[in-house]
């Protein structure tokens, strides 16, 4: 994958239509479409490519920053549209860069969320773009470019509970309208509307009939339970997520991890769609 490299961005107020998709995919990418270790694509490459020679656009749904999405969307060829910092914002491909569509409050507005939530419940909550550097490191699993994009946050503040309850700190974030959701390495401040709304308005623009989802995590539960066919890629031990299944009880589980199991269920789902339609 390239270097991190800052690509042409407008912010937009507004969306505009795009040509028709009858079948689209949505996906978590942390662990998922890429690596949670390594974070290349490994087997979700050539699968990304078979999906684009169907005409099948893939928009990854993330909790990761605008800087730390666009070079993977470049890598992988992704020029459709993005959700990233866990709802906050929607990236679309204008053909020679990316337009911003602010969708929830700024970081700044959410760090004053945090300390009420601190103040309420009692907790030690610990925001992941104000620890130093080692610590960031240590936490994300991420290094070099790809570290420093991932503390510069917009949208979203992820943190980790560093001492206090957690049922209390979800109450004290629900009676200020947010939820508290568990991604693959912190814990997201997140507002109900914004990734689902956000999700609706992009099917709208593609005016997709079938939406897949895939994800890994609790945070993308919101995600799946709006998709029409959901899959769950399981985690490093083979298992998948419990909150996430709990939460979307009827999703696909992929054969494998990472990747590989990405690729895997995208396949699948492709040879029995495709038998579907042989059989009408």
């Amino acid at each position: 994958m390239e270097p991190n490299r800052r690509t042409a961005v407008r912010i937009r107020p507004k969306a505009r239509p795009s040509a028709a998709h009858r079948i689209a995919v949505f996906t978590s990418v942390d662990g998922t479409l890429l690596d949670a270790r390594t974070f290349v694509p490994g087997p979700s490459r050539a699968a990304i490519r078979r999906l684009a020679g169907a005409g099948v656009p893939v928009i990854p749904v993330s909790v990761m920053t605008f800087d730390e999405i666009a070079p993977i969307a470049r890598d992988l060829g992704l020029r459709h549209a993005m959700i990233f910092e866990a709802g906050g914002a929607i990236a679309r491909w204008t053909g020679d860069g990316w337009e911003i569509e602010p969708c929830g409050p700024p970081a700044e507005t959410l760090l004053d969320v945090i300390s009420t939530i601190e103040q309420r419940s009692g907790a030690n909550l610990l925001v992941y773009s104000a620890l130093p550097e080692t610590e960031a490191a240590r936490l994300s699993g991420r290094s070099g470019a790809m570290l420093q994009a991932s503390t510069h946050r917009s949208f979203s503040e992820p943190f980790v509970l560093e001492t206090g309850d957690l049922a209390r700190v979800r109450r004290a974030a629900a009676s200020l309208g947010f939820s508290v959701r568990r991604g693959r390495r912190f814990l997201h401040l997140c507002r109900t509307c914004d990734e689902g709304e956000a999700f609706t308005r992009l099917r709208q623009e593609l005016q997709c009939d079938l939406a897949i989802g895939i994800g890994g995590a609790a945070v993308d539960a919101e995600l799946l339970a709006r998709t029409d066919i959901p899959i769950i890629v399981p985690g490093p031990d083979g298992t998948p997520d419990p909150e996430l299944l709990a939460a979307v009880p009827d999703a696909r589980i992929a054969p494998a991890v990472g990747p590989e199991g990405w690729a895997a269920a995208v396949e699948e789902l492709s040879s029995s769609l495709t038998a579907t339609r042989n059989l009408a």
